[in-house]
């Protein structure tokens, strides 16, 4: 192969299925946004959180809310595929991939040398940071869902106070940790450095990561809980036949566990940053990287796909656009 020129096909296949696993990722998540985008513009348009509903005690609240996070979590998360399937195929050229080097975060290969190293490095960045702002974004989504269903279904407003300042709190904590992290390493990049190496090679980046990853997972924890709060409440507040009480079960009973197991495999790759894998067996490697591709991909992706039908449902229980609402 020549020094500059991408040869995917002739890398080895288990290089192919990753290539293979975040094309089907980006192209699931265009669907959602796809489905999605007629529905917030809507919304946006009418720009109305709630609505008086004569057969309820409060306000019913619209999905806009919902839309508003998860449509822009959508978007960064489609681009930061997009970005990580580009990346697939740049890694190729040159010496190819480094099949025996340290794993990068997620559990992926990092590139040799090659003529596409500052593009590599380009796109890393830019990849790390439409993930920061998705997983800031979808733990909002999960929480504002969830207390909105409660509110429609239970006649109590929520959320309350307290639960938008700790959840608005927890929200900046994954941002501004993140962004922090990204900024130490985007300070010292240099042309071929990717954000990868960075948090591997540069302390200060790796600490500060570090935080914004445990960051993550207390406050994914919190919204879990939240969620199943939101449920019990609901459960005991409102009648069998209440048209949300169903939806919300089915959110909790699979966002969460979702949650939960996401959270095991981000303290996994938290702890490989500080493991030198270059020695580790061809089995151990690949188990490894599919377990962290394949799981947080799909894990991501069903609970995007969870607000968005949560967001379909509300949308069709509250109607906006009728002059009775």
């Amino acid at each position: 192969m020549s020094s500059t020129s991408a040869d995917l096909t002739g890398s080895r296949s288990s290089y192919q299925a990753v290539f293979a696993l975040d094309v089907i990722t980006a192209a699931i998540a265009l669907v959602f946004l796809g489905l999605a985008t007629k529905p917030t513009f809507q919304r946006l348009i009418e720009r109305r959180l709630s609505v008086a509903d004569r057969s309820h005690a409060t306000p019913l609240k619209t999905s806009l809310g919902t839309y508003l996070f998860l449509y822009p979590g959508l978007i960064c998360f489609f681009l930061a595929y997009v970005f990580y399937f580009v990346q697939d195929v740049l890694k190729t050229a040159g010496s190819g991939i480094q099949y025996h080097g340290d794993l990068e975060l997620g559990g992926r290969r990092p590139s040799g040398t090659n003529g596409n190293e500052h593009s590599i490095a380009v796109l890393s960045y830019v990849t790390s940071l439409a993930s920061i702002l998705f997983t800031t974004l979808i733990n909002g989504g999960v929480w504002i869902y969830s207390n909105h269903v409660t509110s429609n279904s239970t006649g109590i407003s929520e959320p309350g106070w307290k639960s938008i300042i700790w959840n608005t709190f927890i929200m900046l904590a994954i941002l501004c940790s993140g962004i922090v992290a990204w900024g130490l390493g985007i300070s010292g990049i240099n042309d071929t450095v990717s954000w990868s190496e960075r948090v591997h090679n540069d302390e200060a980046t790796k600490i500060v990561f570090v935080v914004y990853r445990c960051i993550v997972i207390a406050a994914s924890i919190s919204v879990s809980v939240e969620v199943i709060r939101r449920y019990t409440l609901v459960r005991d507040n409102s009648g069998k036949n209440s048209r949300d009480r169903p939806h919300l079960a089915r959110f909790a009973t699979v966002v969460v566990p979702l949650i939960w197991l996401r959270n095991i495999f981000i303290i996994y790759d938290i702890v490989l940053i500080f493991v030198d894998t270059s020695g580790w067996s061809t089995n151990s490697i690949l188990a490894t990287l599919f377990l962290l591709i394949i799981f947080g991909q799909f894990a991501n992706l069903t609970i995007l796909g969870m607000i968005l039908y949560g967001a379909w449902q509300t949308g069709k229980t509250v109607n906006i656009f009728s002059s009775d609402a």
